[in-house]
């Protein structure tokens, strides 16, 4: 029989391809998670994982082992949120999704008004609020999550969920969010009337999903007949900010995370294009008796229509 623990690591290892990666999601040492894959390869008798020069690659052993495991983990994710929600008095905790520039400011003041919640007439909540997880997720996989309960609530963009099948999902609308070209303090182009055409000689900075140049590159493309010249992969909100305010390119920031974007970043308006995207809730259908969850949907509603100006 293999170990949970065990087929969690290989699962991991195949998400980031790297051991490194792998133990960072996980909270565990680099050689703990080596451990476990070489325990794994061990009981299988069939090499799973192989080195390469940027990382590991699961072998086909390592791909056919870790499909049975992701459906395993997905059940028992589904098995704990349903044995969750029959214990009213013992609540196990809400699961969210969630990405970075949303982690900035929206989600903490929501779970700062969840934790002193008490009940209304308009927002029923228990007796005792259940906590709220934050575990590290692929944004593009929220809507699968949700689907297979590894997540209660999520949020998600209309990049997301635009020709999806939401069969079995409830979907909510949060807002609009505007995407702001963010420019060094003093930078020529730091000034009201900016077009997409002002931008074609500058550097940018991409992020993941869905904190990224989105529908930039095809507006580019439409207008100009090139792409952005990316010069900067950054994943990581403050690290962007940095790359930006020491003038190595620009990047773009919602709206919704403005009020803490850094004093020596001017965040400005494209006038000749309109680049958003909406944001939304996503929840299973049969997560109505999760105890806490509509409080929780209820307060994102409301911290999100204050933190994205109208």
């Amino acid at each position: 029989m293999f170990d949970i623990t065990k087929l969690r690591v290989l699962v991991a290892v195949a998400d980031h391809g790297s051991m490194t990666l792998a133990a960072a999601a996980l909270s565990y040492t680099q050689p703990a998670v080596s451990r476990h894959i070489a325990l794994l390869e061990r009981q299988a008798g069939l090499p799973l994982v192989r080195r390469t020069g940027a990382g590991v690659e699961l072998t086909p052993a390592g791909e056919l082992l870790a499909r049975h495991a992701r459906a395993v983990l997905d059940r028992l994710a589904v098995a704990a949120g349903q044995l969750a929600a029959l214990r009213p008095d013992d609540p196990g905790p809400i699961m969210l999704g969630s990405f970075s520039s949303a982690n900035v400011s929206l989600v903490p003041e929501v779970f700062r008004r969840y934790r002193g919640a008490g009940p209304t007439r308009e927002m029923p909540v228990p007796p005792v609020m259940p906590p709220v997880m934050l575990p590290v997720t692929v944004p593009e996989q929220h809507v699968d999550d949700v689907r297979s309960g590894r997540l209660h609530l999520a949020l998600v963009t209309q990049w997301d969920v635009d020709g999806r099948d939401l069969d079995g999902l409830e979907l909510g609308f949060l807002v609009e969010d505007e995407l702001l070209v963010a420019l060094p303090r003093g930078h020529r182009l730091a000034g009201p009337g900016l077009t997409l055409a002002d931008l074609g000689g500058e550097s940018w900075i991409e992020g993941s999903h869905p904190d990224c140049l989105g529908p930039l590159a095809r507006l580019f493309r439409e207008s100009a007949g090139y792409e952005p010249a990316v010069r900067f992969h950054c994943d990581d909100w403050t690290g962007k900010q940095g790359l930006v305010a020491a003038g190595a390119g620009i990047t773009l920031v919602p709206s919704l995370a403005r009020r803490d974007v850094r004093a020596d970043i001017v965040l400005t308006r494209l006038h000749d294009v309109d680049l958003r995207r909406r944001l939304h809730l996503v929840t299973a259908e049969s997560a109505e008796q999760v105890p806490g969850l509509a409080a929780l949907t209820r307060l994102f509603a409301e911290v999100a229509a204050e933190h994205v100006p109208g």
